[in-house]
């Protein structure tokens, strides 16, 4: 039996229903003329709701395919509001779409069945449930679409569903958001297949396991709102290879966040004090007036400067990097300050006049690290010395012997258009270390010598090098200006799309940590960060190669030659020889 719509007409006034039937339409609202009606009707936090840059990047981000990727991350310090649009999205999930969008808009609509069976997983059910999940669903879900009985709650007289009575137009909708907590056995999250799921801080690994299993046959997506606290094993499997965190995965996003980045009167970014969004400006229950930047245009928050700076004051400093910058707590003693989006760039070809330089890092158990980089002409200052711009274009996780590994290389050089580069930087230590076979004694470098890699020079590797090169990778990753492009960016780059993959040089930069307590750094990911170092201290200039001769030309020319010294009588038997009559 199809269950009747409700009648908004008696609930409502004549104004709201007017909105509601306006929304369903597609008209233009003006929904400032009905605010107060609307937060009477309860329809208000869920219709009005705006957000900030960090939430419409999380809620509008696609991959190379225009689809929203299953699994997305929202990974950020506190005060962001991840929480609120995680269970905004959870409720738009429940009814197919977001009621705060424009009908028009393209994320208005959401492909998902309706009624649905949704996930909500949290920390605790006797914290986390009543003190932040249960608010905000109360908060967000009209007051229309459920009923008392709609709310049940678990022998610990905590909520553990919300059924969804009617949607946001008030038609039948019968989607359940169920809650679970990470107190909870692994084995209590199978049997269910859920159509969504939300995890508000990242969940146990057994639990997360025990979870996915049921979303084999719905395929079903997810995403996480959290502080990167805790769950190292998220970083590590999934965010590492979101595709727009220089990993592969098109169905992986990861979007990061600064509690900064809700701000409302202070943009970091340009520096900018905007007076008018000062919450003691602000008449109360009124919103900020000024929502963009002045200066960069970005999108403003709703936390104020001042709230934000006093809360810091209460964080431990240990804890102030992960709570404040959203940097996971684990990685706080990361070796190269990097992200994505200042030290990526577009991959384009690499002209033929730079310079082209490679580094090595051989090994005999474990793939050899390759890295191919172009110095470009572009003129920056490195401690207090001319240097130029670096770009990482491509890479090797080179195995076989060391024959196969010098073909592979050469493949790849064939790939960006040149022969030689201009230095293949060797790890001295490795590089030089002799190695008695059966028949002889050798090393690295005479072997890639005698296998045709030339212009082989080894890394630095006098006490104090190893520290004087983190010291002068992190001036590089600094921002330099640039007179060509008019602008602060790195003096050194990697390719957004050669650069990543598994164990790849932009996973191993992200990775790379010091060791806790010492100054030594973890020997976990440091392959190509020791080849990047050992660019850096070699402090390359500019230098155009010489041009290469086409070897046709070279055979035609020796031709021509031969051809002229046979037709003059020359004869090597008798050339310089003084014939007498």
């Amino acid at each position: 039996m199809k269950k009747p719509r409700i009648d908004t007409g008696q609930i409502f006034s004549d104004s709201v229903t007017k909105v509601m039937k306006d929304y369903k339409e597609g008209k233009p609202i003006d929904k400032d003329k009905v605010r107060e009606e609307l937060i009477n009707s309860g329809m208000a936090r869920l219709m009005l709701m705006q957000m900030n840059r960090k939430q419409e990047e999380f809620v509008r981000i696609k991959n190379r395919f225009k689809r929203t990727p299953k699994r997305r991350f929202l990974t950020a310090g506190n005060k962001l509001g991840k929480t609120r649009i995680g269970i905004a999205e959870d409720i738009a999930y429940a009814m197919g779409y977001r009621p705060w969008l424009n009908k028009d808009d393209p994320d208005y609509k959401i492909s998902v069945k309706v009624p649905n069976q949704g996930l909500i997983g949290c920390e605790t059910m006797l914290e986390s449930v009543p003190g932040k999940i249960e608010p905000e669903l109360r908060l967000l879900i009209p007051s229309y679409c459920t009923l008392p009985e709609d709310w049940k709650n678990g022998s610990q007289g905590v909520l553990k569903s919300v059924t969804l009575r009617y949607n946001f137009l008030g038609e039948p909708c019968g989607s359940v958001i169920n809650i679970r907590s990470y107190n909870q056995e692994a084995r209590t999250f199978e049997g269910i297949d859920y159509d969504w799921e939300h995890w508000d801080e990242p969940p146990g690994e057994d639990i997360l396991q025990a979870a996915e299993r049921g979303k084999i046959t719905t395929n079903a997506p997810s995403w996480f709102t959290m502080t990167p606290i805790s769950g190292a094993y998220i970083r590590n499997r999934f965010v590492t290879r979101a595709f727009n965190n220089g990993g592969m995965d098109e169905e992986i996003a990861d979007i990061r966040g600064s509690a900064w980045d809700n701000c409302q009167d202070w943009c970091r970014s340009c520096n900018v004090f905007i007076p008018e969004n000062d919450p003691e400006r602000i008449e109360p229950g009124k919103m900020r007036p000024v929502n963009n930047c002045p200066q960069c245009g970005k999108i403003m928050g709703f936390v104020s400067k001042g709230g934000l700076e006093e809360y810091f004051k209460t964080i431990p400093p240990e804890m102030r990097e992960s709570r404040e910058e959203g940097k996971w707590l684990f990685l706080s003693g990361l070796v190269y300050e990097i992200a994505a989006e200042t030290h990526m760039y577009d991959d384009f070809e690499i002209p033929k006049k730079w310079m082209k330089v490679e580094a090595v890092d051989p090994h005999d158990a474990r793939p050899t690290r390759w890295i191919f980089g172009a110095v470009s002409p572009e003129d920056i200052i490195i401690n207090g010395k001319p240097a130029n711009r670096i770009y990482w274009f491509d890479y090797l996780l080179a195995e076989g012997n060391v024959e196969e590994i010098v073909r592979q290389v050469k493949v790849k050089r064939a790939t960006h258009n040149y022969s030689e580069p201009s230095c293949v930087i060797l790890d001295a230590k490795f590089g030089a270390k002799t190695i008695k076979t059966r028949l002889d004694e050798t090393s690295w470098e005479e072997e890639l010598e005698n296998a045709g890699i030339k212009n082989i020079r080894l890394s630095h590797s006098n006490p104090g090098d190893v520290a004087l090169g983190h010291k002068i990778v992190k001036e590089y990753l600094k921002p330099h200006y640039s007179v060509l492009q008019g602008k602060n960016f790195p003096g050194m780059l990697f390719a957004r799309q050669a650069c990543r993959g598994e164990r790849g040089p932009w996973e191993d930069m992200t990775s790379y940590q010091w060791k806790q307590g010492t100054e030594k750094p973890e020997e976990a990911f440091k392959d190509f960060p020791d080849t990047i170092r050992y660019t850096a201290l070699e402090q390359l200039t500019y230098q155009e190669p010489p041009k290469e001769i086409d070897p046709r030309v070279v055979e035609f020319l020796m031709e021509e030659k031969k051809h002229e010294l046979q037709s003059s009588g020359y004869s090597p038997l008798s050339w310089g020889l003084r014939v007498s009559a």
